[in-house]
């Protein structure tokens, strides 16, 4: 009966998990009602209707927001309160998932993946999914008799709900993952060349001519050269609308006012305290310190436990070693805010001292007041601005404003404020020269002025110069760092020695000995593709090379290269495939994802909402 019970409410829980896993399929359909008449017969999309489609399949607003509600309310759950910075990265993550979960819906479709009575009988049965699985978890780990069990007896479970999921989203995923991983084939000489590159090790001494090092040799581009290779790649230019702004802000931080605010109150509590109150719960009661909370509902009573010098901040340390034990010293000022500190206890160890030690943290936030005169600061300039013009209330105010230019529609962060989504939504709806009423992020209050746009089109010649000078000089030296190392590498073939070589030419860097495996980093030369490949196919007393590396190129003498180790390869290299394929199946589906995104019809109406 107990276990009837226990199953009972745990399969409360998991269909909470499972809807929450419906949630993205479940939420495909076509046009919601009210849509505009004359957009559907044209094919457009709405924002007032969609947030997004995927071909023609609409996200809106509703499934939107509660899937990112959703995921806000798990990270405050785990982390706390969420930045501006966190919310936009929740609403990305979130926006990836309906566009990947759309696709994935549509490709079974197109695939026609059925799922038949016995393929969701033989899952149960013989390979559950782990969301199922933790239905039956005992002591962290599945309780295969207690599910078997429960699989196979009448009425003690409702396997409805976790039929229809299997049904209808588990296992037709899982079949169009069978059918993607199909092309995620790891050969037998895959798993050696990765068995080797684990396991060898490679002796080498080279020669690294660095683009670096060829720098001064390289001629610079001509102005001819440069407007030659910006039109022969116009299309590398093209950029989207920019917008140009100027602000002025309000940083949100406490003022004088608010630091008396928290002396008082540790004043307050250090009385109590003396007065007999008890400070564990003082410290539960009041604490800012994160690492107090156990749960909810309980702390740590401020413990610090046992500490010695140099452990605590300076301020802290002084106090708390400068205190005789019972004492309740404070409030004593950290970089953290105020503390509040009681000596419990102090010993020797050795020739040192250790306290034990409670404390009550209290932060220098900023209370209302102060952010009301913040908002009242920025309202008003806001009002003289649009009356008198920007500069003027820059002057009446006594403030400086300063730029935040080439600013994106999808851009988050913004000049020297960091994430303001709303500021930048407000410059792509603002016209030429207007100023905006006050805005607010986490860390500031701000008003903003539009001074100028750059349209959509191909980025002018003067403003992509030093892009187009960068590219070709780099080309430049990298074709100067091969030719140098080729002539090395002919002067290695008549005789030259590696040492002699680097002594006549102070750029060339010399590496006399290294030993690395290739799923290491080579001394000067790094890690690169075209290193592993070169060093794989080599043998002992090979001189290879030019090698591109990601600095230049290198002549590379092959010193020596351990005996391949069968007793090792025999042991490993099942596992080593099974790494392999599991790493190619994850690339084959990124790539299929990737095309299929590609290849979609995606509307993004985000701008319109955030």
């Amino acid at each position: 009966m107990g276990m009837m019970t226990t199953l009972r409410d745990r399969m409360h829980v998991v269909l909470w998990a499972l809807l929450a896993l419906f949630v993205l399929s479940m939420t495909v359909g076509g046009l919601v009602g009210g849509a505009n008449i004359i957009d559907q017969l044209l094919g457009r999309i709405s924002p007032s209707d969609a947030i997004g489609a995927v071909n023609g399949e609409l996200i809106t607003p509703d499934q939107f927001n509660q899937a990112v509600n959703a995921r806000v309310e798990a990270v405050r759950n785990s982390s706390g309160e969420i930045s501006d910075q966190q919310m936009e990265a929740i609403r990305e993550e979130v926006w990836n998932a309906f566009i990947e979960e759309r696709l994935t819906a549509q490709a079974i479709d197109d695939l026609d993946i059925r799922v038949t009575d016995d393929e969701i009988i033989d899952h149960l049965e013989n390979n559950p999914p782990i969301d199922i699985q933790r239905l039956f978890y005992a002591n962290n780990q599945f309780d295969k008799e207690t599910y078997h069990q429960a699989l196979n007896t009448p009425g003690m479970m409702d396997w409805a709900p976790i039929e229809s999921w299997m049904r209808e989203f588990f296992i037709p995923r899982f079949k169009l993952q069978q059918y993607i991983n199909m092309s995620a084939i790891v050969s037998q000489e895959d798993v050696k060349d990765e068995f080797i590159k684990r396991n060898t090790d490679f002796t080498i001494s080279a020669l690294h001519v660095t683009s670096e090092s060829v720098k001064d040799i390289v001629s610079p581009p001509t102005e001819a050269e440069m407007k030659q290779n910006y039109q022969s790649r116009l299309d590398d230019f093209q950029q989207d609308e920019k917008r140009h702004v100027s602000y002025v802000s309000w940083a949100k931080a406490p003022n004088a006012e608010d630091t008396l605010r928290v002396i008082e109150e540790a004043t307050s509590i250090i009385a109590q305290a003396n007065s007999g109150q008890d400070f564990i719960s003082l410290a539960n009661i009041h604490t800012q310190d994160p690492g107090n909370q156990i749960s909810p509902d309980s702390g740590r009573g401020g413990d610090l436990g046992w500490f010695g010098k140099n452990q605590m901040v300076g301020t802290f340390e002084t106090a708390a070693f400068g205190a005789k034990k019972g004492d309740v010293v404070g409030p004593v000022l950290s970089q953290f805010g105020y503390h509040i500190i009681k000596v419990e206890d102090m010993r020797k160890k050795g020739d040192d001292k250790e306290v034990k030690a409670r404390h009550i943290l209290l932060k220098i936030e900023m209370g209302q007041n102060t952010r009301s005169d913040y908002r009242r600061k920025a309202t008003l300039f806001s009002y003289d601005a649009q009356d008198y013009g920007f500069s003027a209330a820059q002057d009446s105010h006594l403030v400086q404003s300063l730029n935040a230019n080439t600013i994106g529609e999808k851009d988050i962060f913004l000049g020297t404020l960091g994430p303001f989504r709303s500021a930048v939504r407000w410059a792509f709806n603002a016209e030429m020269g207007a100023t905006s009423d006050p805005l607010e992020s986490n860390e500031y209050y701000a008003v903003f002025s539009l001074d100028s746009i750059t349209l959509e089109g191909v980025k002018p010649f003067e403003d992509a110069k030093i892009q187009v000078r960068a590219t070709l000089s780099r080309d430049r030296e990298n074709d100067a760092a091969k030719s140098l190392a080729i002539e090395l590498k002919n002067s290695v073939d008549s005789g030259a020695l590696f040492d002699a070589i680097a002594k006549d030419n102070k750029s060339i860097e010399l590496i006399p000995s290294d030993t690395k495996k290739l799923s290491g980093s080579f001394v000067s030369l790094g890690r690169s593709d075209q290193i592993t490949g070169a060093l794989l196919n080599a043998r002992n007393g090979d001189l290879i090379g030019p090698v591109k590396t990601y600095r230049g190129y290198s002549i590379i003498q092959v010193m020596e290269i351990s005996p391949f180790d069968s007793t090792s390869w025999l042991a490993q290299k099942d596992l080593v495939r099974l790494d392999l394929v599991r790493q190619k199946q994850n690339r084959v589906y990124q790539s299929w994802m990737a095309d299929m995104k590609n290849d979609a019809d995606i509307v993004d109406n985000r701008k319109y909402y955030f």
